[in-house]
């Protein structure tokens, strides 16, 4: 064997080996999982709820009515809205829902800010802070399915679901959500490594988001706070028992804008805090390990195009390629398994209507490529594009999909 022959199997066995990692994941997560009870509902924790808002005035006072409806002892529940560099009446609208309000302005976009704001605000005086996207509808048994889950967590994101609004932009975004929690997080949950910040819908103790929030390099502060967690040694735990249901963009031009920042954070975030991860790695620290892997190939989409590469070549090129079987086992991870348990849990219909619908999710998941081709040429630029929100009387008709 030729050294060039020697490298290019080295190469493939290594995106396999990836590969087979992640399908074992999403496997054994699902044994376990299947075992698992959500606990009781909870109570005693004090909350700090924080609402990060810019320019939200359509939608602040639906969230304020959320938060304010909690199935929770209300002395044990602060809410404050964060209006961050807002030039509508944002501050207002959430004042007439009888919240407290902080306004702040920065030169630099973010969400650091408000966050910052808001553990000011709070002081030690709550258990968990509450950080929530504007946007986000809450069910009323949120904090206590979070409060069943706080004992001993430095941090917690609940689940997010997708708001249906209509459009197959924002329809083919809301399954690839609900498939990414089926497929990635719930069997990590259940097999006790953990997930990231997902920007809305988590909850991390004050002293802990100190430690962490200063000093943010990208405009992905949620990934940039997780990976700093992992990185001394805590995590982020996935609660699937809790959801919230989020906004997907509803527009390709908004959406592709919106990848591209977080592209652009996550190659930061690679840079910057990768080092601090490997440095857990090597202590032994399996979810440092995990999360390590996953700032690697943050999407089985890559792995998915590799393999299935990988296997052309073993028919075109054997002796390029690594071992039929090895290969064969891989391709079954990436595509078979997927198909079962998507068929077990029903994401798709089994018609016309959801065979559009998967192929307009791959169409969508393909477009990384060059959203990170694009991204990776364009890594200095730090602009953050507010995304549209739906007037108040669209907003009724967006109906939260399970």
């Amino acid at each position: 064997m030729g050294v060039f022959a020697a490298g290019a199997i080295a190469v493939q066995v290594g995106w396999l080996a990836l590969s087979l990692y992640q399908s074992g994941i999403t496997l054994f997560g699902r044994i376990v999982q299947a075992a698992r009870r959500p606990p009781a509902p909870g109570r005693g924790v004090r909350f700090g709820l924080l609402v990060c808002a810019r320019n939200e005035e359509r939608v602040v006072a639906g969230i304020v009515g959320d938060l304010q409806g909690q199935d929770y002892p209300a002395d044990q529940v602060t809410i404050l809205v964060a209006a961050h560099n807002c030039s509508d009446n944002t501050a207002a609208v959430a004042e007439q829902a009888g919240v407290a309000v902080v306004e702040t302005r920065t030169d630099r976009p973010g969400k650091a800010h408000p966050m910052r704001a808001g553990l000011q605000a709070f002081g030690e005086a709550v258990d968990l802070i509450g950080v929530f996207d504007a946007d986000t509808l809450v069910p009323e048994g949120l904090l206590a399915a979070v409060a069943a889950a706080a004992e001993g967590e430095d941090c917690i994101q609940v689940e997010t679901l997708p708001r249906s609004a209509g459009g197959p932009i924002a329809a083919g975004y809301g399954l690839g959500r609900r498939a990414r929690n089926v497929f990635w997080w719930r069997p990590r949950e259940a097999l006790g490594l953990g997930t990231t910040v997902s920007g809305s819908g988590f909850f991390i103790r004050p002293s802990v988001l100190r430690e962490v929030i200063e000093g943010e390099r990208t405009l992905t502060e949620d990934l940039e706070i997780s990976m700093r967690l992992y990185a001394a040694g805590r995590r982020v735990r996935y609660l699937s028992a809790a959801h919230v249901w989020v906004e997907e963009p509803a527009e390709l031009r908004a959406s592709l804008r919106q990848r591209s920042r977080w592209a652009r954070g996550h190659f930061g975030v690679i840079r910057y805090e990768l080092p601090g991860l490997v440095r857990q790695v090597l202590r032994g620290n399996l979810r440092a390990l995990d999360m390590a892997v996953y700032l690697v190939a943050p999407s089985r989409v890559l792995t998915r195009t590799l393999v299935t590469a990988t296997l052309g070549l073993a028919f075109l090129a054997p002796p390029l390629a690594p071992p039929l079987p090895l290969v064969g086992v891989a391709i079954a991870g990436e595509w078979l398994l997927p198909l079962g348990i998507g068929l077990r849990d029903r994401l798709l219909p089994l018609n016309a209507s959801g065979l559009a619908m998967a192929g307009r999710v791959g169409l969508l998941n393909l477009l990384w490529f060059p959203i990170g081709l694009w991204s990776l040429a364009t890594a200095g630029r730090t602009v953050w594009h507010a995304q549209e929100r739906l007037a108040a009387g669209e907003a009724e008709k967006a109906v939260p999909v399970a």
